[in-house]
């Protein structure tokens, strides 16, 4: 996108917020007015239902929290992590999500966080993501239930057996925002001696690998775009090396956004990642977006089953970071075998927002906003929704992000306006 381009947004943005009766969030709101616009474009959108649930007010209360100390220069980082399925994996909803936040110059992009070589091991990658690879890897995925692997937040590792193998990983492809980075993190099991050992290739200079428990960390003398990684077999031992996961970072203050999803996903394939309340840990997330529940409902849903395991998920991401603020993104409306009602995702979404009332993490009811019941049909018909009626087109996924982005910041001002005792002027917030 041309700059040109992109100050037209801006400035279109700017210009619509003054009709919406938002009070704008910040000096630059590049994409919240598209979302306003849906009410129009897309009349079966419900607009009044867009707005973060919180039973407990106190739910998103440490993230905006921390978004205030990032803008006012009192913290570095604001580290928000994004677990899902298909949905995530393609990173058209997480993805364009991130952009926007970290588009607002009230809070600044501070890196683009944990990312996975999806095609090394043969899936779908994100198109924002390239990734070039020699050797032959393997791929496991946390829905195997017939494997169990050391996975890690990313729910998915990539093992190679030959000491030659490589990978080289870009952010910037098709990216809207710079995405260099300064420092990196090398998710894997430190502790297995049967690791290869880790090199990195493409530096001028050999750089210094610390090892910490359960991942490695590589600063850079100079902000770069591609890192490749290699590796050395030093004793007979040393077999294979299994990759976890890798998060990007940079040293601009802002918020860093981690995404990780696993196409076909359940709650219980995420229970089953050993090493996840240890890279949750690490990344010190102030949000955490669960965004499963579409494979769960997709054919008879176990309401008793489905509530038991996704409150077990809350406790274990309390355990690992207990302040952190948990929003639960319900399943959109989907059809089964293309044709077939599906009354299951709306008991989910039962449960989902039952969970919040008990736990005190926030919903955000996507289900509800795109028009509920057979809605999937209403968003297939205007090229919202691809042709199996389960995901989105990746505009329909845009929308998705930009819907949410007016939740969250709607909601942040009314947090905003809360804390400071003024009263919040008509049309923001909930």
């Amino acid at each position: 996108m041309t700059q040109k381009i992109v100050w037209g947004l801006l400035a279109l943005s700017l210009l619509l917020s003054s009709f919406s009766g938002k009070l704008p969030v910040s000096s630059i709101q590049p994409y919240s007015s598209k979302a306003a616009k849906a009410a129009s474009a897309y009349p079966f959108i419900k607009q009044d239902k867009n707005q973060i649930i919180t039973y407990q007010g106190e739910s998103m209360k440490y993230f905006y929290a921390s978004l205030d100390s990032l803008s006012h220069h009192t913290k570095q980082k604001v580290n928000v992590i994004h677990i899902g399925d298909s949905h995530i994996q393609a990173d058209f909803f997480s993805g364009h999500l991130r952009e926007m936040l970290q588009a607002d110059t009230l809070f600044g992009n501070g890196g683009r966080g944990l990312v996975f070589p999806y095609n090394a091991v043969r899936t779908n990658a994100p198109d924002n993501l390239k990734i070039a690879y020699t050797g032959i890897w393997e791929g496991c995925r946390n829905i195997s239930r017939d494997k169990s692997c050391n996975w890690g937040l990313a729910g998915i590792t990539a093992t190679t057996y030959s000491p030659v193998a490589t990978l080289t990983i870009d952010p910037t492809t098709k990216a809207v925002l710079p995405y260099s980075f300064t420092k990196v993190r090398i998710f894997f099991d430190t502790r297995d001696s049967t690791n290869f050992l880790l090199k990195i290739l493409n530096q001028d200079t050999p750089l210094n690998i610390k090892l910490e428990d359960g991942y490695a960390i590589l600063e850079l003398p100079r902000p770069t775009t591609t890192i490749t990684l290699g590796f050395e077999k030093s004793s007979e031992g040393q077999n294979h090396f299994t990759l976890q996961g890798i998060a990007l970072e940079n040293d601009q203050p802002g918020i860093q956004y981690h995404s990780a999803g696993v196409n076909g996903a359940e709650v219980t394939s995420v229970l089953r990642m050993p090493s996840l309340e240890k890279n949750m840990a690490v990344l010190k997330p102030d949000l955490v977006i669960i965004s499963l529940g579409t494979n769960d409902a997709f054919r008879n849903l176990d309401t008793k089953l489905f509530k038991r395991n996704y409150g077990e998920l809350i406790q274990r991401i309390r355990r690992a970071s207990p302040h952190t603020s948990i929003l639960l993104t319900t399943p959109g409306d989907n059809l089964r075998g293309k044709k077939y009602v599906n009354p299951d995702n709306a008991k989910a979404v039962k449960i989902m927002n039952e969970l919040a009332e008990e736990t005190g993490v926030a919903v955000w009811d996507f289900y509800e906003v795109m028009g509920g019941l057979q809605s999937i049909k209403r968003w297939y018909v205007n090229k919202l929704a691809a042709y199996d009626k389960v995901h989105l087109t990746q505009h329909g996924y845009m929308l998705q992000a930009e819907l949410l982005y007016d939740a969250l910041l709607n909601d942040y001002e009314t947090y905003k306006h809360n804390k400071e005792g003024r009263p919040l002027a008509a049309g923001g917030g909930k």
